[in-house]
C-alpha cells in the first residue's frame, strides 16, 4: 500500500503535469508552400564499358590476369575497375574468361576509341566496346544538386523576410524544407558539327565512337522543396 506521502505526491504531480503541457508554446499556424529549382548537368566524360574474352590455360592464369590488365590500359589510359569476372571450362580442357572493366574517360579518350580496342587484343585475347554512357557522372549530379538546394534555400529566406514585413509580430520562422528530386528521362544535347539530341542514355558501341563530333552532354536536373513556415502564439496581454 501507498503511505500517506506518496499519494500526496502522486496528486501533486497529476496536478502539475496538465498545467505544464498547457504552458508548453507551441505554433498556433504555419504557412505552406512549395519551390523549384531545375538547371542543366554538363559532362565532357562518358562512362565506358570495356569486355575482355580470353582463353587461359591454369597454368599461365596468373600471367593473363596481368595482361588483361596492361591490354585495356593500352587500349585507353584510365583508372580502370574490374566490375565482373566469369569464367567456364570448354571441352578442350581451357578456361574461357569474360570479363568487363569499367573507367570514365574524358571526351578526347574517346575519338578513336574501337581503333585502340582492336590494336590491343590479340589471339587469345579478344577486346571489346560493351557499352558509353553519356550520362553525368554521380559527383556531377550531386554538384549540382547541392547549387540547387543553395538556391531554395535562399529564396525560402527571402520569402521568410517578406512574410515577416506583411504580418509584423508574428515571428514566423523555417519550421521545415522537405525535399524532393526529380530526375527527368534522360535527354542527351550533342553539340557539333550537327546539332543532334537523343534519348538513350546507352548506345551502341560502334555509334558512339563514330561520333567524334561530341563536346558536350546535358542532362536536366529538377529540384523540389515543400516549405512550411510556423509561428508561436501572440504573447497574451
Amino acid at each position: 500500500m501507498f503511505s500517506r506521502a506518496a499519494l500526496s505526491l502522486l496528486l501533486l504531480l497529476s496536478l502539475i503535469s496538465p498545467a505544464s503541457a498547457q504552458d508548453q508554446q507551441k505554433p498556433d499556424d504555419a504557412v505552406s508552400f512549395d519551390l523549384s529549382a531545375e538547371d542543366w548537368v554538363s559532362t565532357k566524360s562518358a562512362r565506358v564499358v570495356l569486355g575482355v574474352e580470353a582463353a587461359v590455360n591454369s597454368p599461365n592464369a596468373g600471367s593473363v590476369r596481368a595482361e588483361m590488365a596492361k591490354s585495356i590500359n593500352d587500349a585507353a589510359k584510365a583508372d580502370w575497375r574490374l566490375t565482373s569476372f566469369n569464367r567456364i571450362q570448354d571441352q578442350t580442357g581451357m578456361e574461357r574468361w569474360s570479363v568487363s572493366f569499367e573507367a570514365r574517360l574524358p571526351e578526347s579518350a574517346l575519338n578513336g576509341l574501337r581503333d585502340s580496342v582492336k590494336k590491343a587484343s590479340k589471339a587469345g585475347m579478344q577486346i571489346t566496346v560493351n557499352g558509353i554512357d553519356f550520362s553525368p557522372s554521380h559527383d556531377e549530379m550531386e554538384a549540382a544538386r547541392a547549387a540547387l538546394r543553395a538556391r531554395i534555400y535562399k529564396e525560402a529566406n527571402e520569402q521568410l523576410a517578406a512574410l515577416n514585413s506583411v504580418l509584423p509580430g508574428r515571428n514566423y520562422r523555417i519550421s521545415q524544407i522537405a525535399f524532393e528530386t526529380d530526375i527527368p528521362a534522360p535527354i542527351q544535347m550533342l553539340h557539333g558539327s550537327g546539332k543532334r539530341m537523343m534519348n538513350a542514355s546507352v548506345m551502341s558501341a560502334p555509334a558512339a565512337v563514330e561520333m567524334d563530333q561530341i563536346q558536350e552532354v546535358s542532362q536536366k536536373l529538377v529540384v523540389n522543396a515543400h516549405i512550411t513556415f510556423a509561428a508561436l502564439p501572440l504573447a497574451s496581454k
